[in-house]
Order: structure tokens, then C-alpha cells, then sequence
């Protein structure tokens, strides 16, 4: 299978199994990712999502562009938001990229799509799209200048150039870089962190960062106050309060 997908202790992973295509996304990978993504939105026993490559040499190195043969503009136009990472931003839960390897073009749009992103120091990012004659057309264009500046995203857009993981986490691409032997472990435990957190919660805070991408911060203040007061409505939350004081009785006392 070209997507595998398995859930273990409130964690779903999704691998991109075509190593020796560099994990390049076809049309039945981005039906099958559909699919998964709405199953776990729906699935009460996953709290967070890792997305993967199989193999140590890419995460992904975009979409196989050699489906797109023949394709009129109408046809690309009608058929982007079935890109994998505009499927994989439906996803109401946190998503995490495991990134070793190549993560390019479409790749590097399919990292971006996800909340945060762990990478090997053998990672390596760019988006080459402009070298080929055309643009980026999954969010490049609009997610990296959110992280990484204007600046930062447009010299990377213009020239195509690739980048290590280092340079990647110096401006924010990366959120947590580790030699490549660590990559597997450290993704685990930040999953298992995550997992071990309410649901609800969860939900309410990846709608609530959303929110900050979109709107003005007191538009944002003002879904975050909803959702806080929404918190309030959980059953267990005084089960939680009093577990927390059992916990730790000197905070408790201050």
C-alpha cells in the first residue's frame, strides 16, 4: 500500500510507503489520505496525528508530477484542493511531521500543513517549483511567509534553493531538530505528550491556533474566550482540579 496508517495509545501514523519514488504523492495516495483523514476526526481513540516517509531518504519529495501530464488549468484548478496538504489541514486534531530526508516542494507544503515539525539534521527543505516553470500551488505561497517572514519565504520561492535542516530550524521551519538516530524516539515522546491530553481540549486549542493565522488578536481573544468558557462544560473537570491538587499539595497551598 503507498499510505500505511496505524494507531497505537492515542497516536495515528501516517507513512507515505514509496521510498524508492522518494514518497512522491499520487492521486490514490491523496484518496486514501482523505479517507483516513476524515476517520480520525471521528475516531475518539486518536488524540494526535504523525505523518511520515517511509525509508531514510525522503519525507516526501512532493507530488509525482508525472500524473499531472495532460492536465488542462481548469483541471489543475478544480482538482487542488485534493492536494495532500490541503486534505491533511481538515484534520481537527494536531498533526506532527517526522521529517528526515527530502522534504520538497510539494513535500515541504505537506510539512507545513502539519503543526509542528521534528526533523533529522539529514533533512533537507526547499520548494523548486520556480526552476521547473511553474509555482507552488498547496499553501506555499501562504504558509511559509507565516513561518519563516516574507522575506525568508520569498528568497526561497524566487530561487528555488534548498536548505539543511540547520538553516530550517535557525528561521523557524523546524520546531525541533535531532540527529537522525533520535528522529523516531523524540517524535514518540512529543506524540505521547500530546496523546496523553484531554481530546476536547486538544480540538479547542488547534481551532483556536487556526484562528490566530486568520484573524486580528482581538477577533482571536474573543473565539478563545468562547472556547475557554466551553472548557468549563467538561464532566471531569473538577476530578481533574482535585487530582491535580492530591498531586501537588504545595501548590495548592500558595
Amino acid at each position: 500500500m503507498e499510505l500505511l496508517y496505524d494507531v497505537k495509545d492515542g497516536v495515528a501514523t501516517l507513512t507515505l510507503n514509496r521510498p524508492e519514488k522518494l514518497n512522491a504523492v499520487t492521486d490514490a495516495m491523496r484518496q486514501s489520505l482523505a479517507r483516513h483523514v476524515e476517520g480520525i476526526n471521528h475516531d475518539p481513540e486518536v488524540r494526535v496525528v504523525v505523518v511520515r516517509g517511509a525509508g531514510s531518504r525522503a519525507f516526501s519529495a512532493g507530488s509525482d508530477i508525472y500524473e499531472t501530464s495532460g492536465r488542462t488549468p481548469v483541471e489543475k484548478r478544480d482538482t487542488v484542493e485534493m492536494e495532500a496538504p490541503h486534505l491533511l489541514r481538515r484534520c481537527i486534531k494536531p498533526v506532527v511531521a517526522m521529517v528526515r530526508g527530502y522534504a520538497l516542494g510539494g513535500g515541504l507544503e505537506l510539512a507545513l500543513a502539519c503543526d509542528m515539525r521534528i526533523a533529522s539534521e539529514t533533512a533537507q527543505f526547499g520548494l523548486p517549483e520556480v526552476t521547473l516553470g511553474w509555482i507552488p500551488g498547496a499553501g506555499g505561497t501562504q504558509y511559509l511567509p507565516r513561518l519563516v517572514g516574507r522575506g525568508m519565504a520569498a528568497y526561497l520561492l524566487y530561487t528555488g534553493e534548498r536548505i539543511d535542516a540547520t538553516q530550517a530550524r535557525a528561521i523557524g521551519l523546524v520546531d525541533v531538530l535531532v540527529p537522525d538516530d533520535a528522529l523516531e524516539a523524540e517524535t514518540a515522546r512529543v506524540a505521547a505528550l500530546i496523546a496523553r491530553n484531554r481530546l476536547d481540549a486538544l480540538v479547542f486549542l488547534k481551532a483556536a491556533l487556526r484562528m490566530a493565522d486568520r484573524a486580528s488578536p482581538e477577533v482571536g481573544m474573543d473565539y478563545e474566550r468562547e472556547l475557554i468558557a466551553l472548557c468549563y462544560s467538561f464532566p471531569d473537570r473538577e476530578a481533574r482540579i482535585r487530582a491535580f491538587r492530591d498531586r501537588n499539595p504545595r501548590d495548592s497551598q500558595a
